[in-house]
């Protein structure tokens, strides 16, 4: 038998696949990480000049627990050089970019943003108060843009983030750090059901409509400057740049595809892989559903391991009754206003799409069986019995692929290679 260990939670995982089968193993480039990021970041940051003057009041965005964007190390420069162009940091607010997510708990905080917690204001941003959000434009549906009201009370805003394939987006990173990162409900959803009845992925296409919604809301919120990083599959930082959001962006994607933009094979019968490092919870698993997508073929498996100690989502938690719907009556619920939560209805019609093309297997610490089999996908408690009995439904031998840090990665299904 072959052995194979994948990272799973702050652990891995074991498994095995017999010795006679055709295996792929999928995983994010070697990229040389930089040996020193503060003097590259010191270097860099000297882009964002244009956009400070003396005495400017300024919103630093940050994104959140879940992305592995190396904060702590970026901040306390980041404020010395706007201490050094006059701005002080009374002048200084931490927003935290969470999305539609929890708000972070002071440890994670700490963690997340070290010595910048002493120094500056921390807001964490309620997606779902409109007593707290903005209203700064139209979106093109007519729709209005909202974001947090902290924006509205500082000259401008600064973003710091990394950069991966994203399913939603293309990428994420750049504008993303405003919509969703600080944006109110009404908003957030009106962009997740735009993406969700467009296609069931954008992962990997750098110019989207999803991406120019973000770009425009970001304009109108104010962000001005951008710090984004892109990080290897270990999460150490390869890249970083400073300057002009857009223009920031643009690199940060170029560098990103170097780490995550793998060759792999199409039309395998079968994937395995984790959901790291987007573990927290469901609403960040099925991150990993996305590139297995690309790789299988018609009606082939997916087996995806992953802990989610949070469960399926603490702020969307009625994807679990809508995810098995079909994506035509997820839709038609939105239509008829039946559903509440536009941005959870949203990410259930994806996954009702990618259901319809790929049997989805999901073996978990901490979703139960009646959650799984609710959104539509089949349970296991075994890893092992997962393998076992999804390869008995195959006749003959399947082609299989095993995915590492499969939420991050960009397949480029044109490799003809043989296996291991």
């Amino acid at each position: 038998m072959a052995e194979f260990l994948l990272p799973y939670g702050n652990s891995e995982i074991r498994f095995s696949l017999p010795n006679d089968l055709k295996i792929y193993l999928i995983e994010p480039k070697e990229v040389e990480p930089l040996r020193d990021l503060e003097s590259y970041l010191r270097n860099s940051i000297r882009n964002l000049s244009d956009f400070l003057k003396p005495g400017r009041r300024v919103a630093v965005i940050a994104d959140d627990i879940t992305r592995p964007t190396p904060t702590a190390r970026v901040l306390p420069i980041l404020l010395d050089y706007l201490n050094d162009l006059g701005v002080r940091d009374e002048l200084i607010s931490l927003v935290v970019a969470l999305g539609t997510h929890r708000p972070m708990t002071q440890s994670e905080l700490e963690l997340k943003y070290g010595e910048a917690m002493g120094r500056v204001e921390v807001i964490q941003p309620d997606f779902r108060d409109p007593e707290m959000q903005v209203k700064v434009g139209i979106m093109p549906s007519g729709a209005p843009i909202e974001v947090t009201k902290e924006l509205s009370r500082v000259d401008l805003s600064i973003g710091i983030g990394c950069v991966t394939p994203h399913h939603v987006s293309g990428f994420s990173g750049g504008s993303k750090i405003i919509l969703p990162g600080v944006s109110g409900e009404r908003t957030v959803g009106e962009m997740h059901l735009m993406s969700a009845r467009l296609r069931r992925s954008f992962l990997g296409i750098e110019r989207n409509e999803v991406r120019e919604l973000m770009d425009l809301v970001a304009e109108k919120a104010g962000l001005r400057g951008l710090i984004d990083l892109v990080v290897d599959g270990a999460g150490r930082p390869t890249w970083i740049g400073c300057g002009g959001f857009r223009d920031v962006f643009r690199e940060a994607v170029a560098e990103s595809r170097k780490v995550y933009e793998v060759d792999a094979p199409k039309g395998l019968d079968l994937v395995i892989t984790t959901s790291y490092p987007a573990d927290i919870d469901f609403w960040q698993a099925h991150k990993a559903l996305y590139p297995a997508d690309i790789v299988l073929r018609e009606g082939g498996t997916l087996i995806l391991a992953t802990p989610c100690p949070e469960g399926v989502s603490k702020t969307h938690p009625d994807v679990v009754e809508l995810a098995g719907l079909s994506p035509e009556e997820i839709d038609r619920r939105i239509e008829a206003k039946i559903v509440k939560d536009l941005i959870g209805a949203a990410n259930s019609m994806v996954w009702s799409k990618i259901r319809s093309r790929i049997r989805v297997v999901i073996v978990s610490d901490g979703l139960d069986e009646r959650e799984v089999r609710s959104m539509g996908f089949e349970w296991y408690g075994d890893l092992e019995e997962a393998i076992s009995k999804e390869l008995a439904r195959f006749h003959g031998k399947p082609r299989v692929g095993v995915m590492r840090n499969s939420p991050e990665l960009l397949p480029k299904v044109n490799y003809a290679g043989g296996g291991i």
